[in-house]
């Protein structure tokens, strides 16, 4: 993969198609009215489930290929880590690739804010607001400064969605994010740092496809990425892009940072918003790929949102953490 302001993680998306409930009940009211009860509801469909991650997170292996080449990751997931909320099912996948240490099997710790799992590469924590800290200590998975064509370690967590927006049939994407650098410390000297093969780094990716089999671009696939926190640049800018990623053979389409979160500086260590619409960027970025010469044959009818991922993708030696909270990705018709 080429390192730019976001490369894009080695994921596995293992998707379901289920129609978007979008309309006048209680449940599930896309204008935004009062429900049964009296209450003004947020409008449209919340897309993202479990977005306080009550239900915990399902612990992928350490390769990307044991779950490819061994039936995907419900068959392959090395264990559950739950927050002290049941046996439910969980919504979320984390995905640990290119490391030394599983975080399946580890014990919990529960502390007076929240409940943590740890081992010397990583650690999760959930706090009681439904805060999630991601944590990753490469230090202990690097034995030297990473070369051109090595892996390198990830902390994700990722979904498929049930509820799939459709771009061409919604008026809005209202996407929420609170995002806080806790720390990011860089374990090489200036002497072995090459900018160009190292950071670390915090993207946000949707997965979207054409999903229309009368289509000649049936499933082609684009990640569309919401990036963030990049250890090399101190501010953000206001430049999009469009690159291919060898590792899933797909095309990504950055949206301009500086759009989605202002003139701001994660390196501040402090609390930042994301609160906006992504339609039009989102639609904005197939454009984008009209113009590279793909999506000829697509129209926005065509495509849907079908999951995302999130976190860390750290090709430098570095220990850094993260915390998220806040997340809503809201489908209004």
């Amino acid at each position: 993969m080429r390192i730019r302001k976001g490369a894009v993680a080695v994921g596995i998306l293992t998707l379901a198609g289920i129609t978007l409930c979008f309309g006048g009940s209680p449940k599930c009211d896309a204008a935004g009215r009062e429900s049964r009860s009296g209450k003004k509801q947020p409008a449209g469909v919340e897309v993202l489930g479990d977005p306080k991650f009550e239900k915990g997170l399902a612990v992928s292996p350490l390769w990307p290929e044991i779950v490819q080449q061994n039936g995907g990751f419900e068959k392959t997931n090395t264990d559950t880590i739950r927050f002290g909320r049941g046996d439910a099912d969980p919504v979320w996948q984390m995905a640990q690739w290119a490391s030394k240490y599983d975080l399946g099997g580890t014990v919990p710790v529960e502390g007076r804010d929240g409940v943590t799992y740890a081992n010397p590469g990583k650690k999760v924590t959930r706090f009681a607001d439904g805060t999630l800290l991601l944590d990753i200590t490469t230090s202990t998975e690097y034995e030297a400064p990473r070369t051109g064509s090595d892996a390198w370690p990830h902390l994700l967590i990722q979904q498929d969605f049930e509820n799939r927006p459709n771009v061409g049939r919604i008026s809005r994407l209202d996407f929420t994010m609170e995002l806080r650098i806790v720390h990011c410390d860089k374990k090489m000297t200036d002497a072995e740092f090459n900018e160009s093969l190292h950071t670390a780094q915090s993207p946000f990716y949707f997965f979207m496809r054409n999903v229309n089999p009368d289509s000649p671009d049936y499933q082609l696939s684009l990640w569309v990425g919401v990036p963030s926190f990049d250890y090399r640049y101190p501010r953000l800018d206001s430049t999009e892009y469009v690159q291919w990623d060898i590792g899933t053979a797909t095309y990504i389409y950055a949206i301009p940072p500086r759009t989605i979160w202002g003139d701001v500086s994660f390196h501040d260590l402090k609390w930042h918003r994301a609160r906006l619409d992504l339609l039009p960027l989102i639609r904005q970025g197939v454009a984008a790929m009209k113009d590279k010469g793909q999506f000829l044959h697509t129209d926005l009818d065509d495509l849907e949102l079908m999951g995302m991922n999130f976190g860390w993708e750290v090709p430098g030696t570095f220990d850094a953490g993260l915390m998220v909270r806040n997340l809503s990705v809201r489908a209004v018709e």
